[in-house]
């Protein structure tokens, strides 16, 4: 595989995540964070970006699904956890449910969390607020847990992050990638990010001093990801 940028930190690919998976050995990765489409086939009203999101479609997602988490399963360590956001409440598909169905059938079920954004959605009757985040691992007892202060909350509350034209139109918050990675790896680790838009999940383990595998299919995503990479570690020499 030839890298689309490669840092001292981590590596993009640009490409398919199951062709690119399935060249990886298997628990090559201490944890996985994620945000995989879906199912809504989403197009953003923020941006100017009028392209959807590859296999956002329910019948592409329903199909693909099984099939990303089962190269999840089998590229994690045994202690090794794995993070997806799944969506949020309402619409006329309740696709978190689907993805937690799927989900269990592949990770024991750590918890369900849910990510308050803060902020009011879109919409005219119930306006989304939420997001939920399944957290599964391939040990039922024994999985990578973190957090020392034992009153970690399973609702994390995080502002939202409003895309702007020409970005990614479902960037998530590096602050949300980084609670995940506080809570399921440790510094060092190697991160994999089979969905990476513009590069958060990277940009969350260059700063927390974390190794990362990132992945994206489309192209135009990989620019901006690369460029993200690069600004922020432009970013970290002045600041020394």
């Amino acid at each position: 595989m030839k890298p689309y940028h490669e840092t001292e930190h981590g590596v993009l690919y640009h490409g398919d995540c199951l062709d690119i998976m399935k060249q990886f050995d298997d628990k090559s990765f201490d944890s996985i964070i994620s945000d995989p489409p879906y199912g809504i086939d989403f197009l953003s009203p923020r941006t100017d970006n009028h392209t959807k999101i590859a296999n956002d479609d329910l019948s592409s997602w329903t199909e693909q699904l099984p099939l990303w988490l089962a190269e999840m399963k089998r590229v994690l360590t045994d202690t090794g956890c794995c993070c997806c956001c799944c969506g949020g409440g309402g619409g006329k598909t309740p696709v978190t449910a689907l993805f937690t169905i799927e989900f269990i059938k592949h990770f024991h079920l750590i918890q369900t969390l849910i990510w308050d954004k803060l902020t009011i959605g879109l919409g005219w009757h119930y306006r989304p607020s939420y997001e939920t985040i399944v957290i599964g691992s391939k040990s039922k007892d024994k999985y990578a847990f973190y957090d020392e202060t034992k009153s970690l909350s399973n609702i994390i509350k995080i502002n939202n992050v409003i895309p702007k034209c020409g970005e990614h139109p479902t960037v998530k918050p590096v602050s949300l990638m980084a609670k995940l990675l506080f809570i399921h790896s440790q510094k060092n680790d190697l991160i994999l990010d089979p969905f990476a838009g513009s590069g958060t999940t990277a940009i969350a383990c260059i700063r927390y001093k974390r190794r990362y595998i990132i992945i994206e299919k489309e192209e135009k995503y990989c620019e901006i990801a690369a460029k993200r990479i690069n600004s922020e570690l432009q970013q970290m020499v002045l600041n020394i």
